[in-house]
């Protein structure tokens, strides 16, 4: 089995702005992000998902993060309880798996989470649009310590079980106002690449296969350390 056709792996974010050739982005539209967290949820999701919003607004305007040192685990958990409110929809299964001791990462911790809810959430709306049975709707979500490019990083890996991604989509993913979805803007992974680079950062996606089969797709990114926390030069790769 291969993908006929690509899967909605552009993000739910909606943008506007000047199109014309050299042209930026500069506001960012919250009406479709503001729909979702109307769907049950605490008050404190309510305002964890005003706060991301609201910080995607300024680093489009601005394209610089707010760097800080941020727990790896906190991030993550507050992810996870977000992005839940979209699985839980989808009838999908989110797994999440920390590699313990993580040392903090020298990041913006609102952009890293909204790179995640992107990933997590596209891959939900993969599973959905392959129409898996119950027992094959899972996303995962592995946080741990990698090397990459000479480096010690935290890689981010989100897989999933949905359509994949096809062949001439994939070399496309990341350009700015190309999309798959019918109501999308095309920005999503372009700015989620964007935020990912600021950090100094990748991000990669691949089919997973069984043999041909697309079985789903893994997206990947990472971030390096900060080299002046103590103990980074004592872990090893986690993942």
């Amino acid at each position: 089995m291969s993908p006929l056709s690509a899967p909605p792996r552009d993000a739910p974010l909606e943008t506007c702005g000047d199109t014309s050739k050299g042209s930026h982005v500069v506001e960012t539209s919250t009406r479709a992000e503001r729909h979702r967290f109307r769907r049950p949820g605490t008050p404190r999701q309510a305002q964890r998902a005003g706060q991301i919003i609201q910080r995607i607004r300024e680093f489009v305007k601005r394209s610089e993060p707010n760097l800080a040192a941020s727990s790896v685990n906190h991030m993550v958990d507050e992810t996870v309880e977000l992005a839940e409110i979209e699985t839980r929809r989808f009838n999908v299964r989110l797994n999440h798996y920390i590699a313990p001791n993580l040392p903090p990462l020298r990041v913006d911790p609102i952009l890293i989470q909204q790179v995640l809810l992107n990933l997590l959430r596209n891959a939900a709306e993969s599973i959905e649009s392959a129409a898996r049975p119950p027992h094959q709707r899972n996303v995962d979500l592995r946080v741990g310590l990698q090397q990459a490019e000479g480096q010690t990083v935290v890689q981010f890996a989100v897989s999933d079980t949905g359509i994949g991604i096809a062949p001439g989509v994939m070399e496309r993913l990341y350009e700015a106002f190309y999309t798959t979805k019918s109501d999308g803007m095309g920005m999503g992974l372009s700015l989620c690449r964007s935020i990912i680079e600021s950090h100094r950062g990748r991000i990669q996606a691949e089919n997973i296969y069984n043999g041909s089969a697309v079985l789903g797709c893994r997206f990947a990114f990472w971030i390096p350390l900060d080299m002046t926390v103590p103990g980074v030069e004592r872990v090893r790769s986690t993942v």
